[in-house]
């Protein structure tokens, strides 16, 4: 990633927001060795190295490994049940799944999804274009929703339906919004244009 200032900012690979010992003594001394100033965290689960020198560039990365998102459209997940006494589902094994998922499908514009362990709703999954809540009955599935300068909270497509319901769901959804919108339009913007009842009945077929 290219800065104003000239110099670079290289993102190690960081899934779902977790990195292993050794990954972490690595970018330790990487961050180390070339006098670099530290590392820097993201809202959505990033780690970056900023300020790295065009000069120093292919070594800094080469030292790393692989940089850069595992998945074209990253996934967002708190830790759910597995470590949090609030989970009531496992958020984590639904993102992984989930990030898989969306790779297949080629896509207008970005999108962000997250996927929310319980109703304190953590990852903020009720302002993502595609949101996952966790309930002890199921998951609620929400589509449309944005964080950005123009705030949108998502509609809600369905509640209470297990996680393969939910990818139907959420497949559906995405055909429709990448047969039907328009180049880098978010889905905030889609749902506001064509209405969430034209998004319904394409996932639902009503």
């Amino acid at each position: 990633m290219h800065r104003a200032d000239g110099s670079f900012t290289v993102v190690p690979r960081v899934a779902l927001g977790s990195l292993s010992a050794d990954a972490l003594a690595k970018i330790n001394a990487v961050v180390q060795e070339y006098s670099l100033a530290g590392v820097r965290l993201t809202a959505g689960q990033h780690m970056m190295i900023d300020g790295v020198s065009e000069d120093i560039l292919s070594d800094v990365v080469a030292r790393l490994g692989e940089v850069g998102d595992t998945y074209k459209y990253k996934v967002q997940a708190c830790l759910g049940n597995t470590g949090c006494k609030f989970g009531q589902r496992d958020s984590m094994e639904l993102a992984r799944n989930l990030e898989a998922f969306l790779d297949k499908f080629n896509l207008p514009s970005k999108i962000k999804a997250s996927v929310s362990g319980c109703s304190m709703c953590c990852v903020e999954s009720m302002v993502r274009d595609i949101g996952l809540l966790g309930k002890n009955v199921g998951w609620t599935v929400s589509f449309g929703g944005n964080a950005g300068k123009k705030p949108r909270q998502a509609d809600v497509l369905a509640e209470d339906v297990t996680s393969k319901e939910a990818f139907e769901i959420i497949g559906k959804a995405l055909d429709f919004y990448a047969e039907n919108a328009r180049i880098k339009e978010r889905t905030a913007r889609f749902v506001e244009r064509v209405g969430i009842d034209a998004v319904k009945a394409a996932v639902f077929d009503v």
